[in-house]
């Protein structure tokens, strides 16, 4: 091992049972303290274990660095996963964090997932990859690039998609509206209000509902939000919480 791969490995964070690999082109000092305080997705991998169930086709949508499909593939019993990024400067990065944690079993698509009739969207990086986006604001972007598109109701049908697990800045306003989820039974998604605003927030809850999903508060906490398929013989699950009695 060379003396620079060694001080590259002493340097590696750990997070929530995850090593993330040190690049200072990717890990900016943001993200880096976001790590360290152990703070970073910490939300959505606190559920992650009461979400994901054996024989699931796990779709994961704006994966990132590959952190929770790291986390989802450690699951038991799961069929696949996969994990699409738009950002094409994530993508080594992201097969380098499930190398080092010996993930095996997820497909990572470098594509937009949507069902635009374009063969490509524009992409927005940032400094800070977690703001990236298919939008060209709030925050000033650094480059904009095409990515290819991927039809998300073509994918979902082929691959019998049982839960959507997304994170992608703002999209998830209009992602659903025309979406065939026939065949999801749970969609696990962070709102971002900063950038859709509450108008935002409540077209993604119509959507939802008009699809058959609801709110799951069992799984949701703060902007990281549950729905789940509402079932027609739906079984009561008893009160486990503790109450000021």
């Amino acid at each position: 091992m060379t003396e620079s791969l060694q001080l590259a490995k002493t340097r590696n964070l750990h997070t929530l049972g995850v090593c993330v690999p040190y690049d200072p082109a990717i890990i900016t000092p943001p993200i880096a303290a976001a790590l360290r305080a152990g703070c970073y997705e910490a939300e959505e991998a606190a559920q992650i274990p009461m979400i994901v169930a054996p024989g699931d086709v796990v779709l994961e949508i704006g994966a990132g660095i590959g952190f929770i499909s790291t986390l989802v593939a450690r699951q038991p019993g799961l069929a696949k996963v996969f994990a699409f990024e738009a950002n094409p400067a994530l993508m080594p990065f992201m097969a380098r964090l499930h190398a080092e944690n010996q993930v095996t079993g997820v497909e990572r698509v470098n594509a937009v997932l949507c069902n635009a009739p374009e063969t490509s969207m524009k992409f927005y990086q940032r400094r800070d990859f977690w703001m990236g986006s298919l939008a060209p604001g709030p925050e000033p972007y650094d480059a904009a690039i095409a990515v290819p598109v991927v039809n998300l109701n073509a994918f979902l049908a082929r691959e019998a998609v049982s839960l959507i697990i997304c994170d992608i800045e703002g999209a998830e306003k209009w992602l659903f509206g025309d979406a065939d989820l026939g065949g999801v039974d749970r969609i696990y998604i962070e709102l971002h209000d900063h950038i859709t605003g509450l108008g935002g927030i409540a077209a993604l809850f119509a959507h939802m509902g008009a699809h058959g999903f609801a709110y799951d508060p069992r799984h949701s906490c703060g902007a990281v939000v549950l729905f789940r398929r509402v079932q027609p013989n739906e079984v009561l699950r008893p009160f486990s919480g503790k109450t000021d009695a």
